[in-house]
């Protein structure tokens, strides 16, 4: 094919499409387009057109992906629902009680008269009991804890006999809550504690939920969720709980008292790292404002995890948690990790079943997971918040303890009886060295609940993303297919169709019969004509 013939198709191409973009020009409905092809227009006009209708280009296609990023980065709101949710509707915190001293000196020296460890001082398990109930304390002395595992070893001490030790030997619930109050009625509440590993030693939980691990032989009573109606320090749970300083042998503060952790009855008790300071000789209230929050049924259907960034009740099933929740993610995580690593488990964790418990030289390995889960939470477990939780806001205050009418109360004659403590001044001295009280209850007569919702829904995107073109441009369902009829039926298909018919006419020329063989036929023709 020769250049010129190329450079007239190309020309009469050329053509036609500006004749087909001048039609669509003058009949679509996109505004401005028409007085660009005016005919007769002035340039100036047609530049000034131009750059309006660009203008309208950039303006809805800017907003459009503003519009497109917020549907994408925050597909859901979370809204207050009510400020006035019932308060039997919320369950009551559990009240993880922790003493700062992990070991009774004198149960301890009680659980050395087993015969197993005669061969072992009281200092060398005091050290062991130590690292046992403080993980950050095995940071940087590996060499330390691989003696102590050494020597265990010899004496045929396994890590299950030292955390019977350990449990023997903690203060128990009863040892610690001199006196209980729930609702404003003095009642024996020891059937709603639970005497519970954590990271932080083993410690007291009020109102927690079943807790099972049989490798320990651990069991908590079960009991529904405790609740109540109604606010203030009498509708709530109020503790008498004595330090006993004089017995202190093993302690992981450099206070004196205990730490406490207010959380749900599901979730772990990381008093370590969340917990309050309640020292002796205060009276401590603390109230609660208790939060809920749900999602709609359109969040778990239409909105991924990722994108909605929290989980959907049922979604994730944990293994050693009856029901999800961060923090109990964030220790299964931990676990595993642990089971991976370090091929053990520590005596405060869950695990599968057979998984051995840390053994001292192993405790390093498992300090150095904690602290990797706990800076890299995000990058390493992937834990999500539910949609659906609870937690407590709490407001602490506290006061000194005892008062100077504090003799003169039932509470007072209580502890007396109970503990056949003297009535002097020598009972009061006692008190501001070694006890404290805690109070725990709801602030306001009702809690708050919040709403996950969608925000921008696909019927919302395509309606806002519809406004901004039809602000910028014009641009309607009817706009769009006008360009698609143009394209189509006005360019397109003309084109197959020409293409087609200059085919068969191609075809047609190449069927016909050789110019001499016509000549011929002719010829006779004719002379048959004139005779």
């Amino acid at each position: 094919m020769s250049s010129r013939k190329i450079s007239t198709q190309s020309r009469k191409v050329c053509q036609n499409g500006g004749k087909y973009f001048k039609q669509f020009c003058d009949s679509t409905s996109l505004h401005g387009l028409k007085y660009i092809t005016e005919e007769k227009s002035h340039w100036l006009k047609r530049v000034m057109w131009t750059l309006v209708f660009l203008a309208g280009i950039f303006f809805s296609g800017y907003y459009c992906w503003q519009m497109w990023k917020k549907w994408e980065d925050s597909p859901v709101l979370m809204s207050l629902d009510s400020n006035r949710y019932p308060l039997k509707n919320i369950p009551f915190p559990a009240v993880t009680i922790c003493n700062v001293n992990k070991v009774s000196k004198t149960k301890l020296l009680r659980v050395m008269e087993d015969p197993r460890y005669k061969n072992i001082t009281y200092d060398k398990m005091q050290q062991t009991l130590r690292y046992m109930t403080k993980l950050d304390r095995a940071i940087k002395n590996e060499k330390e804890l691989e003696n102590l595992s050494e020597f265990y070893r010899t004496q045929n001490i396994s890590s299950a006999d030292l955390f019977d030790v350990l449990k023997k030997s903690a203060p128990s619930c009863r040892d610690m809550v001199m006196d209980c109050i729930w609702l404003g009625i003095p009642a024996p509440c020891f059937e709603y504690f639970s005497f519970l590993p954590t990271d932080d030693g083993i410690c007291c939980t009020f109102n927690g939920a079943k807790y099972n691990d049989p490798e320990l032989e651990i069991e908590s009573t079960d009991h529904e969720p405790l609740r109540v109606s109604g606010n203030g320090y009498r509708m709530g749970l109020a503790l008498v709980i004595d330090a006993d300083i004089e017995d202190y042998s093993v302690t992981n503060g450099k206070f004196d008292g205990f730490k406490v952790l207010i959380h749900t009855s599901e979730e772990f008790p990381d008093v370590a790292d969340r917990g309050f300071v309640l020292g002796p000789g205060t009276e401590t209230f603390v109230g609660v404002k208790g939060i809920t929050t749900f999602n709609t049924e359109e969040v778990a259907k239409d909105v991924t995890p990722a994108r909605r960034q929290c989980q959907v009740e049922g979604e994730q099933k944990l293994k050693y948690f009856p029901r999800y929740s961060r923090s109990a993610c964030t220790i299964e995580c931990a676990t595993r990790l642990m089971q991976e690593r370090c091929k053990c488990r520590p005596y405060f964790f869950k695990a599968d079943i057979g998984t051995k418990l840390c053994n001292l030289d192993s405790y390093s390995c498992i300090s150095d997971v904690y602290e990797d889960v706990r800076q890299n939470e995000d990058k390493i477990c992937h834990c999500l918040p539910p949609c659906t939780d609870v937690w407590y806001d709490p407001e602490i205050s506290y006061s000194s303890f005892p008062g100077r009418g504090f003799n003169l109360t039932r509470t007072f004659k209580r502890l007396v009886a109970g503990r056949n403590l003297s009535s002097n001044a020598d009972s009061n001295e006692y008190f501001k060295s070694n006890v404290a009280v805690l109070h725990v209850y709801y602030k306001d007569k009702t809690g708050v609940r919040y709403k996950t919702d969608i925000r921008f829904g696909v019927e919302d995107f395509i309606s806002a993303t519809g406004g901004l073109l039809g602000l910028g441009l014009g641009l309607s369902f009817i706009s769009v297919f006008e360009l698609l009829y143009f394209l189509c039926l006005r360019w397109f298909f003309p084109k197959i169709k020409s293409k087609s018919r200059s085919r068969d006419e191609s075809l047609d020329c190449n069927t016909l019969p050789p110019a001499n063989k016509w000549a011929s036929t002719t010829t006779v023709g004719t002379n048959i004509s004139i005779s």
